[in-house]
């Protein structure tokens, strides 16, 4: 391994570390949405998949088009919203995005731990996503 490809990985590293900023705060009760406060935005990796709302915890999932699942950590002030029997988020700058949504969005890695007290199926086992504010429908 090189001293770049070093330099790298500890930069990246150090990066997915910062993104917990002012750590991550839950709003809302059906769905409850995780917010990060501080996170800057890097390392940007693009991400493609659904919304899907987990009725059991009443959290909304980031679900990659391989199936697997995380917690999205969406930007500071997005907001749950629930619209024709859907349920989703409300991002500033981008607007209403719904349970059944495909959209891509980059992001980091991991921002920290999620709120205490949030029911066990809120977090899949894939852990959390840290999303930024640039997101972009697909079909």
């Amino acid at each position: 391994m090189t001293i770049r490809s070093v330099t790298a990985a500890v930069a990246l590293a150090l990066g997915a570390v910062a993104c917990g900023g002012e750590g991550i705060t839950s709003t809302g009760d059906d769905p409850i949405v995780l917010v990060h406060h501080g996170y800057d935005g890097e390392p940007r990796i693009m991400y493609v998949g659904r919304l899907v709302y987990d009725s059991a915890s009443r959290c909304l999932h980031f679900a990659f088009e391989s199936g697997s699942r995380r917690a999205p950590v969406w930007p500071r002030g997005t907001e749950p919203v629930r619209r024709g029997g859907r349920r989703g988020v409300n991002v500033p700058g981008f607007g209403d995005l719904l349970e059944g949504d495909r959209f891509g969005t980059g992001g980091g890695g991991d921002a920290g731990r999620a709120p205490k007290g949030l029911p066990a199926s809120c977090v899949p086992k894939g852990g959390i996503i840290v999303l930024n504010e640039e997101i972009e429908r697909r079909k």
